[in-house]
This record gives C-alpha cells, sequence and structure tokens, in this order.
C-alpha cells in the first residue's frame, strides 16, 4: 500500500508541473492558474469533510494557514520559474527542498546523520552547482531566484506538514488542507482586487482546475506517508521520484535538450538523493 501511496504522489506532483509547464508556456496568467488550483482544492476537501466528518481543531487552522501562506508563494514562484525555464531543471532545484526537512529532522527529530548522508548532501550541493553553471546554461537571475524561492518555500512546506503530524498523528488531515486552500485562495483574491484584474482572473482556468486536483491529492498522500514515515526517508525517496519523472517528460514533451554538465548534475543529484535515504 505504502508503495502504491508513493506512485500515485509521483503521478500527481508531476502531473501538475506538465500542467504548470504547458500552461505557462501559452502565456497565461499566474493569478488566474493558481486561483482556479486553490479554489477547487478548497472545495474538494469541504467536500470529503462534509461526507467524511469535519472537526474544527484550531492547532490545525494555525498549522494550515502557515502551510497555506508559504505554499501560496511557492505557487507564484513555481510558475514564474517555470515560465522563463525549463521544466527538467527547474522542478529538480524545486525538488532539492527536501534538504530543509531533512536537516529539520536531525536537528528538531533526532534522526540520524550518517556517513552516506553526509556524502549525500556534499553530491547534493555540487548537482546544484553544476546544474546552475551560468557558462553551461546562461539562464537569467530572475530564473534562479524564482526557482530558489520554490526551494525554500516548499521545503518550509514540508516542515510544517510533518510538524502537523507529529503531534496530532492520522489526524485531522482533510482538515489541515482545506485550511491551507482556503488561505491560498482569499490571499489571491486580496491580491485580484488590489490589482483590479478580477476580470481576467476569475475566468475559470481548466488546466488550473485539473492541477488543483493533482497537487491536493500530492500533498494529502506526503501528509498521510508523514504520520508514519520519517522525514529524512519520505522526503527524499518522493524528492528522486518526481525528479526522474519531470526529467522526462520535460525531454519527451517539450523537447527540452540538456547541456552535458547539467545531465551530469542530475545524475549526481539522483545519487545524492539516494544516499540520503540509505
Amino acid at each position: 500500500m505504502t508503495a502504491i501511496l508513493y506512485l500515485l504522489n509521483v503521478v500527481c506532483s508531476a502531473g501538475q508541473s506538465t500542467l504548470g509547464k504547458y500552461y505557462a508556456k501559452r502565456g497565461g496568467g499566474t493569478l488566474r492558474f493558481n486561483i482556479a488550483k486553490a479554489a477547487i482544492g478548497a472545495i474538494l476537501f469541504l467536500a470529503i469533510g462534509i461526507v467524511a466528518g469535519f472537526s474544527f481543531h484550531l492547532p490545525t487552522v494555525l498549522f494550515g494557514v502557515g502551510y497555506g501562506i508559504s505554499l501560496c508563494i511557492s505557487m507564484h514562484t513555481g510558475l514564474k520559474a517555470l515560465a522563463i525555464g525549463p521544466m527538467a531543471l527547474t522542478s529538480t532545484i524545486a525538488a532539492f527542498s527536501l534538504v530543509i526537512p531533512f536537516f529539520f529532522g536531525i536537528i528538531f527529530w533526532d534522526e540520524q546523520l550518517t556517513v552516506f548522508k553526509t556524502i549525500g548532501i556534499v553530491l547534493l550541493l555540487l548537482s546544484m552547482l553544476l546544474i546552475n553553471r551560468k557558462k553551461e546554461n546562461g539562464f537569467s537571475a530572475k530564473w534562479l531566484f524564482y526557482s530558489l524561492a520554490t526551494l525554500l518555500t516548499n521545503g518550509v512546506c514540508s516542515v510544517v506538514q510533518k510538524l502537523h503530524q507529529i503531534k496530532f498523528p492520522a489526524l485531522y488531515r482533510t482538515e489541515f488542507m482545506f485550511w491551507a486552500m482556503l488561505c491560498i485562495s482569499l490571499i489571491l483574491v486580496a491580491i485580484i482586487y488590489a490589482k483590479r484584474e478580477q476580470k481576467e482572473a476569475f475566468r475559470p482556468s481548466f488546466l488550473g482546475l485539473l492541477a488543483g486536483v493533482a497537487n491536493c491529492s500530492s500533498t494529502y498522500i506526503v501528509l498521510y506517508l508523514s504520520a508514519t514515515e520519517n522525514a529524512s526517508v519520505l522526503f527524499p525517496i518522493v524528492s528522486i521520484a518526481q525528479m526522474i519523472a519531470v526529467w522526462g517528460i520535460g525531454i519527451l514533451c517539450f523537447k527540452e535538450k540538456l547541456k552535458l554538465l547539467q545531465t551530469i548534475g542530475l545524475v549526481i543529484g539522483v545519487a545524492s538523493i539516494v544516499l540520503l535515504k540509505v
């Protein structure tokens, strides 16, 4: 059952990255895509809560809001990065967000730092240097900023997920996701009205709705696994699988070509994540 959940997580995560890249490639607006993505998530989890039973739990509300704020930033920067950079490399850098819950787990959750994990961290840093060598790819500072911002906020999201499930194992998962998606929706609505973009942003985005379903499914699976899996095992496994899937989709579907050093960097990145889970 656990293996099936990992596989479903990869399918959903890679699917939302693909939808985001396709939407960005068509020149769609960030707000329109993200409001559809967040709104469908809030509706889905509210519906699940009504059917399965919904509890008002204040700590979960606070965890959900914290997660929602971080995810809202990640959704914006991630789509911006996909719009101006290749999907394979953008998603790979985002996948490196595993280092944040990894170190958090070692420092605060008494998870062990082994020789293999130490080598894995060194290789991970080397991988990032190779992937982002300016001489090789010439990517803009803006793309790198958006990619690193996505890495940071994704990492914060993972920590908040794990913290919630440490305190309330296997409890309030639907409520957590509902409050998170509602928080994102409210933030985006406020931005839309502040920028006076109601007419454009509130037009339904079919791709955004599909990405929202994929995103919520992926996030809920990770939240489910967080109740039983160590952070230093869960997030590296999820990241390596997502990297390989998105890497393949970028090359096959979007005809992305990687330089030699970028390819070496990606391979080293995969190896580093393997070592991080040993």
